[in-house]
């Protein structure tokens, strides 16, 4: 087995798979799959933070026959409005959440950027009419070129979140997209099974994690987000959780919510202030089937995971600057993820100079964004520039990895030891230390 880092050209006895994008970077990823007759690209993402200073659209991902998304992050779909604005009218396929995960952040990017709201409603008609929903495991169709087949496997990262495997006469590739842990809270686990009669000629596999293991099981999440709960609450502030709308934030409410009932940490306010989070918790309610057994088991007992007494939707930009004023200790989920935008961005230039103040980072601060600048600022209490301002960082700054939705390098080999006779492995969606590190570690 070939083990490739940081290389974005694979050849195939019938074609290829290139790397467009995150060859050497977590962010923008974007997989050019040619094979059976027909160009597939798999993820239309765009870079974020460091990644995105001197990217620009790679002509060759408009070459295509269709469009996959493996899960609905910006990473992944960002570059939709771009490609439909080049003339793209090429089918998109993903499972219905992904699909709809997508719409939503496309128009959330779109507001961000200042888009005048009819230019979102004929981008959002365009995607739709070009959305086609597929079931797991169920063959794709609607590509007549592709002497084929293509199937979406459940990944564990994210609602709806999906490995894509593409198989013709002469080739087996697997697109791993996002990988998630075992055991994360309303999600099933990644796929495990795959059909042994072919060996897998590419499986192209992320490795944002791939130098390091989160260092506990995701069962002991709770414990360690208990820990953090009451030491803030014991000094009085904030609880300010910068949060991917998308996944992470029903996460937390999932956990919170365990805490709450089985009285290890005191009932609190709350507040998702996060139009968007708001929104992704309710597609979330509206794709129950696709949650775990015990998430599925709360619910047939007529308890709903991410509904709770003291949970507090925040619709309003009136209503967000008004946590600043509550006296009470609460905590404040919002976005974005890595400080990059959103309402996050307030609460943390009112609130990160309080030293009661606690913020709590669940997800990978990519380099070159705000959140990883808060991270390194909190060392010595230096200033972080947001917004234009220049903020000191007096607050505690707490970071909890296992709650990441991507599988630690631990997890990633298991997942690919499960795959039968891998000829080769192309590593991406990894900064280049990491994918050597993995690199090593599945060698040895």
């Amino acid at each position: 087995m070939d083990i490739l880092t940081c290389t974005a050209h694979h050849p195939l006895r019938d074609g290829s798979v290139d790397l467009l994008g995150a060859v050497s970077a977590v962010t923008g990823a974007m997989t050019r799959v040619n094979c059976g007759g027909a160009r597939f690209l798999v993820d239309a993402g765009r870079p974020q933070g460091a990644d995105a200073r001197h990217w620009r659209f790679p002509d060759r991902a408009m070459e295509i026959d269709a469009l996959v998304l493996t899960h609905g992050h910006n990473d992944h779909v960002g570059s939709l409005p771009e490609m439909l604005a080049r003339g793209f009218r090429k089918p998109i396929f993903g499972t219905r959440p992904t699909l709809d995960l997508a719409a939503l952040v496309v128009a959330d990017g779109m507001r961000l950027s200042g888009a005048d709201p009819r230019d979102i409603d004929e981008t959002l008609r365009q995607l739709r009419a070009l959305f086609h929903a597929v079931d797991y495991d169920a063959p794709a169709q609607g590509i007549p070129q592709f002497a084929g087949t293509f199937a979406l496997r459940e990944a564990g990262h994210i609602l709806g979140s999906a490995s894509v495997e593409f198989r013709s006469a002469e080739s087996r590739v697997i697109c791993s997209g996002d990988l998630g842990r075992p055991g994360t809270p309303l999600l099933r686990d990644p796929n495990r099974a795959w059909a042994s009669d072919a060996p897998a000629d590419v499986v192209v596999l992320e490795s944002t994690y791939g130098d390091s293991d989160h260092g506990h099981v995701t069962a002991e999440l709770a414990d360690r987000l208990q820990d953090v709960v009451l030491r803030a609450l014991k000094d009085g502030g904030h609880i300010l959780v910068p949060a991917f709308a998308i996944g992470r934030t029903q996460t937390l409410l999932y956990l919170f919510n365990e805490l709450v009932e089985s009285g290890r940490i005191p009932r609190i306010p709350v507040a998702v202030d996060s139009p968007m989070g708001l929104e992704v918790t309710e597609l979330h309610q509206a794709h129950r089937e696709l949650f775990d057994a015990p998430a599925l088991a709360k619910l047939a007992a007529h308890d709903n995971p991410l509904d709770f007494k003291n949970l507090y939707a925040v619709r309003r930009t009136a209503d967000s600057f008004r946590i600043h004023e509550v006296r009470e200790s609460m905590l404040v989920i919002a976005g974005s993820g890595m400080c990059t935008g959103g309402r996050i961005v307030n609460h943390l230039k009112a609130l990160l100079p309080r030293p009661e103040t606690c913020v709590l980072f669940v997800g990978y601060q990519a380099d070159g964004t705000p959140g990883r600048r808060i991270q390194d600022a909190a060392r010595t209490h230096a200033t972080v520039q947001l917004d234009g301002a220049d903020v000191p960082v007096r607050a505690a700054v707490e970071t909890l990895p296992g709650m990441s939705a991507h599988a630690d390098r631990s997890e990633l080999r298991a997942w690919l030891s499960a795959i039968p006779r891998v000829q080769r492995v192309a590593l991406h969606h990894g900064e280049p230390g990491a994918q050597r590190a993995l690199a090593e570690f599945l060698q040895r």
